[in-house]
C-alpha cells in the first residue's frame, strides 16, 4: 500500500533523476537502495541489517522494486559520500567537517517535491541548530556533552530538515557558522526560496552572522550570550514591562545595541533568580535572557514567543533520533554517516507526505502522529494476497472498510 502510493507519486523516479545512475552494470538503482532502507525503517527496523530479514518476509512481495542486501545499501552510502574537510581553528585545533552539497540539494528538492516546503510561501522561517549525537565510531571525538560522537549542523524550514552538515564531536558550534549559513541560504535561493525570518541559538551570536542576515534583509532572532557589557547596559534600563508567556511571568525591555557593522536591538527578559543572590553586574537578583534582532517593530513579548518556537525545530531532532534512527548510524566514518543522516531525513519527509493519506481514515492517526503509532495502526495489519484469474485482491485483518476500499482501489 505504501509502496503503491510512493509509485503513484513518482518517488522512485524522483530519486533516480536527482541522484543519477549507478552505472549500467549495477543491479540496483538508487531508488531501490534508498526505498529499501526507508521501508525497513517504516517496518520498525533500526539497523541497516534488518533489511535482510524484512526483505525475505515482506519487501520481496513488492512490485517494481529490487530489494538489495544490507551490504549493498552500505556500499551505496559510500558512493554518495564526499571527502571531509579539515578546518584549522585559531587555537590550532583541527576540526573535521563533511559538506555534501549534492545530497543536501536532493534533500531540499525532495521536501519541495513532496509538499513539505512551499517555495512560494513568503513567510518561511529559517532555523539552524547543532545536534550532538553520541556515537562510538572510529573517527568520533569527545565533546563537552560528555561523550564521543558527532555534532551535526542541521538547517530546517517549517520543522523540515533541508541541509545537514557532518561535524566531529569536539567541533565548536561557532566554527565556520557564517560559511554554513551562506551555503544554506544559497541552497534555498537556487530553489527560489527566500526566508523572511531566521532563528538561531547562541552558536550564531557572531558579528559576521548578524551582518550577513541584516544585509540580506532577513529579520533574525538569535540568542545573545550574556556578557559584562550587555548586563551592565541592561541594568540601566527603566520602565520594565510585565507579561506572561505560557505559565511563566517575565519582565521585558529592549534597547539599541551595536554589534558588528550595524546597530541592532537587544530584547531582554528576566525573572527573579532562585537563590536571591545579587548579580555583580546588574545589582539585582534577576536571571536574564537576551535575544538580538534587527526587527524593531515586533513587540518584546511576540519576539520572545517567536524565538521560543525554536522548540518545534528541536523536536525534529527527537523524531530523527528515535523514529528515523539517527542514533543508530551504521558506518565508522563521518562522511558515510552524513549520507545516512540525510537519507533518514528524506525518509521523514516521505513519512510526513504519506501520512496525510491516512488522516481521517485510520483512527488515532493525524499529521503529528509519530512513526511508532503509524506502525502499530497501519503497518502491522496482517495482509493476505488473493490472486484470482488476472486480478489480485488484498484481504486485511481489519474492520476498517474505508481502509480496505482504499487499498483495493489502488
Amino acid at each position: 500500500m505504501i509502496h503503491h502510493l510512493f509509485s503513484k507519486h513518482g518517488v522512485a523516479d524522483f530519486i533516480n533523476n536527482e541522484l543519477g545512475s549507478r552505472g549500467i552494470q549495477a543491479k540496483y538503482d538508487y531508488s531501490d537502495i534508498l526505498l529499501s532502507s526507508i521501508y525497513t525503517t517504516f517496518c520498525g527496523g533500526s539497523a541497516t541489517e534488518d533489511v535482510n530479514y524484512i526483505r525475505e518476509n515482506t519487501l520481496n512481495h513488492l512490485k517494481g522494486i529490487e530489494i538489495p542486501s544490507a551490504d549493498t545499501i552500505l556500499r551505496a552510502n559510500k558512493e554518495l559520500s564526499v571527502d571531509c574537510d579539515f578546518l584549522q581553528t585559531a587555537t590550532g585545533k583541527e576540526n573535521k567537517v563533511n559538506i555534501n552539497t549534492r545530497m543536501n540539494r536532493f534533500l531540499l528538492r525532495g521536501a519541495i517535491q513532496f509538499k513539505q516546503i512551499d517555495s512560494s510561501d513568503k513567510a518561511l522561517v529559517y532555523d539552524y541548530d547543532n545536534q550532538f549525537t553520541p556515537a562510538e565510531k572510529y573517527d568520533a571525538t569527545y565533546s563537552y556533552k560528555g561523550a564521543r560522537g558527532y555534532f551535526s549542523g542541521v538547517a530546517t524550514i517549517g520543522n523540515v530538515p533541508f541541509s545537514i552538515e557532518g561535524r566531529n564531536g569536539n567541533c565548536n558550534v561557532k566554527t565556520e557558522q557564517l560559511a554554513t549559513h551562506k551555503r544554506n541560504i544559497e541552497l534555498l535561493k537556487a530553489e527560489g526560496i527566500h526566508p523572511q525570518r531566521a532563528r538561531m541559538d547562541s552558536g550564531s551570536y557572531i558579528k559576521e552572522v548578524t551582518d550577513f542576515f541584516h544585509q540580506m534583509g532577513t529579520h533574525f532572532f538569535i540568542r545573545a550570550n550574556q556578557s559584562e557589557n550587555l548586563l551592565s547596559a541592561i541594568s540601566k534600563l527603566e520602565n520594565w514591562n510585565s507579561c506572561r508567556i505560557g505559565i511563566e511571568n517575565y519582565q521585558t525591555n529592549s534597547m539599541g545595541y551595536n554589534f558588528g557593522k550595524h546597530a541592532h536591538r537587544i530584547i531582554a527578559y528576566r525573572q527573579p533568580n532562585s537563590t536571591g543572590q545579587t548579580n555583580a553586574f546588574t545589582g539585582d537578583a534577576y536571571s536574564y535572557l537576551f535575544i538580538i534582532t534587527n526587527d524593531w517593530a515586533i513587540s518584546e513579548r511576540d519576539a520572545i514567543i517567536f524565538y521560543n518556537k525554536r522548540g518545534g525545530s528541536e523536536r525534529v531532532f527527537d523524531i530523527q533520533n528515535n523514529d528515523f534512527n539517527w542514533k543508530y548510524m551504521p558506518h565508522s566514518d563521518l562522511e558515510y554517516n552524513t549520507v545516512y543522516l540525510i537519507i533518514m531525513a528524506f525518509a521523514y519527509i516521505l513519512y510526513r507526505f504519506i501520512i496525510n493519506s491516512f488522516v481521517g481514515l485510520v483512527e488515532g492517526i493525524d499529521t503529528s502522529s509519530r512513526l511508532k503509532k503509524f506502525i502499530f495502526r497501519v503497518i502491522c495489519i496482517p495482509l493476505k494476497i488473493v490472486k484470482t484469474g488476472r486480478s489480485t485482491y488484498y484481504k486485511f485483518a481489519t474492520k476498517n472498510e474505508k481502509l480496505i476500499e482504499m487499498i483495493n482501489s489502488a
